[in-house]
């Protein structure tokens, strides 16, 4: 299964529970599970995290994909608590 669709099922179990996680978190089980960044590195919860969250908005968007989209953009949030995407 390719990163963003697994960010998208991440998101979508986390809607369905009505949680959100961190984008630091998305990191830790995207690594427990072997996904790596574009480059083959871990994710850190940084800028290659954030980058697959917008890339996974951005994929379904353009598949007019609009509510999963929406999904994910408010599954994820940064240290702040605001929306990751």
């Amino acid at each position: 299964m390719d990163n963003k669709q697994y960010a998208l099922e991440i998101a979508t179990v986390l809607n369905k529970a009505k949680a959100i996680l961190p984008a630091k978190e998305l990191a830790n089980i995207m690594n427990t599970f072997g996904h790596t960044t574009t480059y083959g590195a871990q994710y850190t919860g940084l800028r290659g995290t954030y980058t697959l969250i917008h890339a996974t908005f951005d994929w379904l968007t353009k598949q007019g994909k609009i509510d999963e989209a929406e999904i994910v953009a408010k599954a994820f949030t940064k240290p702040d608590g605001s929306y990751a995407y």
